[in-house]
């Protein structure tokens, strides 16, 4: 078709040719037509591409959807080639330590436990006049200390801040925090104001902490009635235009809801209930307690309890409270080979985590907060729908191990993140639910005119990775539980994990690419004195990592070294072996090292 012929047509007309355009390239081609085109691909084309190519991840509202368009397309490409590099996140530098706004260059490790400690997580983000223009705050626990790292950035540098906070009475193992939330600022918040988290701890304590920045002293708190109950687990329910709402699991069985107003000395309640699950069958007597709650949607809670037959209550939030009566109960029940006729007795169980499933851009009415997932002692990952009369609608099992399934992440609905109960083992499942749209694999082929094979099986993208560095860390526990997962945006390339006393960070990149993201990251280039590399990280190590596909044959992979990757590309006397040790189709660090089980056992 002429170019004329293009300028001719009407804006709806190239909004809907735009959608068959499948790679990056292509719109970036388009743009250089003509003039006309290129206003077009500028104001409309890359906001069409990134909603069709990235309908559940995409920003609705960027900066630049250009720019939001290199950093989905490179996002995609590195977890599709499984490349990442893993670190560990601690206080360093300068440190500012409450109370008393006192500068520390050492963080020092909770010590008086015999097991470590638990970390709680949350992120978020802010993207500011420019989509380089960044600001992201991570706040997890240490035993009874609080740890706030604010990372700010441009795209040409970044600069961290890391703040600390330990009440003096606090007690390793009774005061240990149990649950963390950071409040989102306001839009009118100005760049020092406190920032505002809610706390609960062992002891009972449930607190809304603001932790002051521009040479404040004071750290203040104000205080949730608990009657000293032990807080279990909580979920905040976000309102930028309204008062946010917080639900709290007190002790092994009661929930109570309140405002959140740091404007008040002390908040009690707007309601308060106890939840009772049904009674498990046959020889099993165990006792019943509440393991999470959880919003799915503003109308909507959800409660993970057990061991029961009916392990998840959904409870109406109105504006006057919660409804104390389930308005549904789910049980576990599953299908066998995907069919809906096959369904088989309940099995008792107990849930631990349950979160919604984002919305999609292309679908908002599919999800809308009815859909959710959970995951259970049994090891299966479940997905929900209030509107289906079904306990069940698809079910999401490991073969190749059956560890409880203790946190779940995920990333838009094209893949979910599950965290296990031992042995630091991630699990990655492709979601298949039709958002995923953009492949890597036609951009390269638009650009080179040939494309290497690769297989993508359902089984190909559903793989474990070990979250622990292969080298000994006496900080680390081999047979730890991933507890937490927390990520800022579906879009970020920063993963963050909580393992016994340790947070790990994963950040979704190539390791010789020569054109990361520019938003999140520079070309690793070798330090002057050739003895490692550097760029965005600074000089902090990057842990080596080892992975398998959830197959039959469970064959492990492990990361090489930066440096020895490096070497082996440059093909400076390190090339690769003959047994295949270099996989096709994954990031360069990824070498063949044999069975999973093998592996183990030599840990």
């Amino acid at each position: 078709m002429p170019s004329s012929a293009l300028t001719d047509l009407p804006p709806e007309l190239l909004d809907h040719i735009t959608t068959y355009l499948h790679t990056a390239s292509s719109i970036s081609n388009l743009g250089r037509v003509s003039k006309t085109l290129y206003a077009f691909v500028q104001k409309d084309a890359w906001a069409t591409f990134n909603r069709t190519q990235f309908p559940s991840v995409s920003p609705v509202t960027p900066p630049s959807h250009k720019d939001a368009a290199q950093t989905l397309t490179a996002l995609s490409r590195a977890w599709d080639r499984r490349a990442f590099m893993a670190r560990q996140v601690e206080p360093h530098g300068t440190i500012t330590s409450f109370p008393g706004d006192n500068k520390v260059e050492t963080w020092k490790r909770p010590k008086g436990q015999t097991i470590g400690y638990t970390p709680h997580l949350d992120v978020y983000e802010e993207v500011g006049a420019t989509w380089r223009d960044r600001r992201e705050v991570l706040a997890f626990s240490a035993g009874a200390e609080l740890c706030v790292r604010e990372k700010t950035s441009n795209g040409e540098g970044e600069k961290v801040n890391w703040t600390t906070y330990r009440p003096l009475s606090a007690l390793e193992g009774k005061d240990d925090i149990t649950t963390l939330h950071l409040l989102r600022p306001s839009p009118d918040s100005k760049e020092n104001a406190p920032q505002n988290l809610v706390v609960g701890t062992a002891n009972g304590d449930l607190q809304l902490i603001s932790l002051p920045k521009g040479g404040g002293k004071e750290v203040i708190k104000s205080y949730f009635v608990t009657q000293g109950v032990p807080i279990r687990s909580s979920s905040l329910l976000h309102h930028s235009d309204s008062q946010s709402l917080m639900v709290a699991n007190l002790g092994d069985s009661r929930i109570a809801l309140y405002p959140v107003n740091s404007d008040t000395q002390k908040t009690a309640p707007l309601c308060e209930f106890d939840v009772h699950g049904a009674p498990t069958s046959g020889h099993s007597k165990k006792r019943q307690r509440l393991w999470s709650t959880n919003f799915i949607s503003p109308q909507h809670l959800a409660v993970g309890l057990g061991p029961s037959q009916e392990p998840i209550h959904i409870y109406s939030v109105t504006p006057t409270g919660i409804k104390t009566e389930p308005t549904r109960t789910f049980g576990l029940q599953e299908r066998h080979n995907n069919q809906l006729d096959g369904i088989v007795k309940a099995p008792t169980s107990s849930v631990y985590p349950i979160v919604p499933l984002p919305p999609s851009s292309a679908s908002d009415s599919f999800v809308g907060g009815n859909i959710f997932l959970s995951g259970a002692y049994d090891a299966v990952i479940r997905l929900h729908d209030l509107r289906s009369k079904r306990d069940v609608e698809q079910v999401f099992i490991d073969p190749t191990d059956d560890s409880s399934i203790y946190s779940l992440l995920p990333r838009g609905q094209e893949k979910l993140v599950a965290g296990t109960s031992r042995h630091s083992l991630l699990k990655v499942f492709d979601l298949r639910l039709g958002a995923k749209c953009y492949s890597y694999l036609d951009a390269t082929q638009e650009t080179t005119g040939a494309l290497t094979h690769q297989t993508h099986s359902p089984e190909t993208m559903n793989w474990n990775l070990f979250a622990r560095p292969t080298s000994t860390n006496r900080h680390r526990n081999a047979e730890s539980s991933v507890y937490s997962l927390s990520a800022s945006s579906p879009h970020s390339p920063y993963l963050y994990l909580g393992l016994e006393s340790s947070v790990v960070s994963l950040a979704f990149t190539g390791t010789m690419d020569r054109h990361p993201d520019p938003v999140f990251f520079h070309p690793w280039q070798i330090s002057k004195k050739g003895k490692g590399f550097v760029n965005d990280y600074g000089a902090r190590e990057v842990a080596n990592l080892a992975m398998y596909d959830q197959t039959p044959d469970m064959k492990l992979l492990t990361q090489k070294s930066i440096l020895d990757t490096w070497r082996t590309a440059k093909g400076s006397g390190r090339q690769p072996s003959a047994d295949g040790s270099l996989v096709e189709g994954l990031d360069e660090r990824w070498k063949t090292e044999g069975t999973e089980g093998q592996w183990r056992q030599s840990q």
